[in-house]
């Protein structure tokens, strides 16, 4: 008897070569492609650009009680560098293509509001907002955030 190799021939193996970027985002497991990424990158960037020069007309130009005002170039060179800090952040982090910037609705309540409190001043202010954002963190990692947002009936919703 001869000794004859029986098993049925195989395909060519097809080889996926994966960059490092496309394995640490896992961007073709969620089905997209290096170059949508891109593209949803600079429309996301041209959407949210409005912010770089929003941000610093509503709360550069207004002067506390001290007649102090932050500026308009600071307050564009500091949001685009946060916003572009955590926009890095978020997607190292959640390895998702999330941008962070300001909340519009936040400075204006500053610069309107908040700011026409007698004798308050920017530094003050600014206290105000980290002491909201560390109160914010206390809620959602307690769970209470989701809590409260759950006992909300549907109807109100």
């Amino acid at each position: 008897m001869s000794s004859e190799n029986t098993a049925a021939p195989q395909a060519p193996q097809t080889r996926t070569t994966q960059g490092a970027l496309d394995r640490y985002f896992k961007i073709t497991e969620r089905g997209s492609s290096i170059s949508a990424e891109i593209r949803g990158g600079l429309a996301t960037f041209f959407a949210m650009s409005y912010i770089v020069v929003l941000n610093p007309l509503i709360i550069g130009l207004v002067k506390d009680a001290n007649g102090h005002a932050l500026g308009v170039p600071q307050v564009a060179a500091v949001t685009a560098l946060i916003a572009g800090i955590m926009t890095i952040a978020m997607g190292i982090y959640a390895k998702q293509p999330f941008a962070m910037a300001a909340g519009l609705g936040v400075n204006a309540l500053l610069a309107t509001t908040i700011l026409s409190t007698p004798n308050l001043t920017w530094p003050q202010i600014m206290g105000l907002v980290v002491w909201a954002g560390v109160l914010m963190t206390a809620l959602v990692l307690t769970g209470f955030r989701t809590a409260v947002f759950e006992a909300v009936p549907e109807s109100l919703k």
